[in-house]
């Protein structure tokens, strides 16, 4: 969890998704891991997350308050980054099966 707007998360920036990572890394080796935030501009960390094999999270409950753009074009926008990165969407089938016990 990322935050520009509250004193418990990092900013979004590729040192602190690199602190988190490490920090995974040592915790729960081979965990997946997943950016979101609140109160955040997740946007600019997206691509590099995707480089280094991280979900992603947006939407408006991430998003600052007063954010001008709608949940529908927030992650419009995600997906294309998410492509540029050289990632690919999860269909819902997908998710469930990752998720699934055993």
């Amino acid at each position: 969890m990322f935050s520009d707007g509250y004193a418990w998360g990092f900013p979004p920036r590729g040192w602190a998704l690199a602190a988190h990572l490490a920090l995974l890394a040592d915790c729960a080796p081979g965990a997946p891991a997943m950016i979101a935030g609140l109160q955040v501009d997740i946007r600019p960390l997206v691509e590099d997350a995707v480089g280094r094999g991280v979900h992603v999270r947006v939407g408006l409950e991430d998003a600052p308050c007063g954010e001008a753009h709608s949940n529908p074009a927030l992650v419009t926008e995600a997906a294309g980054l998410i492509a540029r990165a050289g990632g690919t969407l999860a269909a819902p089938a997908d998710v469930r099966k990752a998720l699934a016990p055993g």
